[in-house]
């Protein structure tokens, strides 16, 4: 889906409203319920992409996720022409390639001097896969990227949890908020679009879907966030630099 041009002066600052109502242009694949993994690996066919938090926060969470067949990094290697994974956390870096055989990976802060293995070369495509809402300052963080990537890589894609989520009302109602504690931020699809268009960013395309696997069983589930895509659980944007 995407923004309309009536809307592009709020998402900028230029026009402000205290409560105005959003209608997002809805396109043909919007009726499609799809996984997180399955939107990415469908984008990433075939090209050049660097990868960031590839460790998905540490060895045990890598673990846990390759037994229920869930390691994103493993899909995207296995789609993309080339993955280059990158995390600042060594032990799982040295897990990955040492212990599982990923030698294309390495240790670096995108946001401060990067390595030149990762300036020197064209990327088709950035990836922060549920990473910004762990950032204290999405950005200033994002702000980074913008500076230290925008002459060598086609376009950043993220993807962060959807506020929308009938899971986050169903456990307000019980009185309790359910969130990995890690987490600094609930996003939409507009609150994110403020904060990438604040650091430079032009949104190109958003897509909703599904964190998890999409269960062929759940017939009634998915036909109903089928009609419904904002109120799936996952936020995929495709920005141009």
């Amino acid at each position: 889906m995407k923004l309309q041009n009536s809307d592009l002066p709020y998402i900028t600052g230029e026009a402000f409203s205290n409560g105005r109502a959003f209608e997002f242009e809805l396109e043909e694949e919007d009726n499609l319920y799809r996984s997180r993994t399955q939107v990415l690996t469908d984008l990433v066919r075939d090209k050049q992409i660097i990868h960031v938090g590839c460790v998905d926060h540490d060895v045990k969470s890598i673990e846990k996720k390759i037994t229920k067949g869930k390691w994103l990094h493993r899909e995207l290697d296995e789609a993309a022409e080339r993955c280059l994974g990158v995390d600042i956390n060594q032990e799982g870096v040295d897990y990955i390639k040492n212990t599982l055989g990923y030698a294309d990976v390495m240790v670096a802060d995108v946001t401060a001097d990067p390595a030149a293995e990762l300036l020197n070369r064209n990327w088709d495509y950035f990836l922060l896969p549920e990473v910004l809402e762990h950032i204290n300052n999405p950005v200033d963080f994002l702000e980074r990227l913008h500076a230290n990537f925008r002459d060598n890589v086609g376009q950043l894609v993220i993807t962060v949890p959807n506020a929308f989520t009938p899971d986050n009302a169903r456990y307000a109602r019980k009185g309790k908020e359910v969130i990995n504690t890690d987490h600094r931020y609930w996003f939409t699809p507009y609150t994110l679009s403020k904060v990438v268009v604040a650091a430079g960013f032009k949104v190109n395309r958003i897509t909703m879907c599904r964190h998890g696997k999409v269960k062929k069983r759940s017939v009634f589930k998915n036909r109903w966030f089928s009609r419904h895509p904002l109120m799936r659980s996952d936020i995929v944007m495709l920005l141009d630099f």
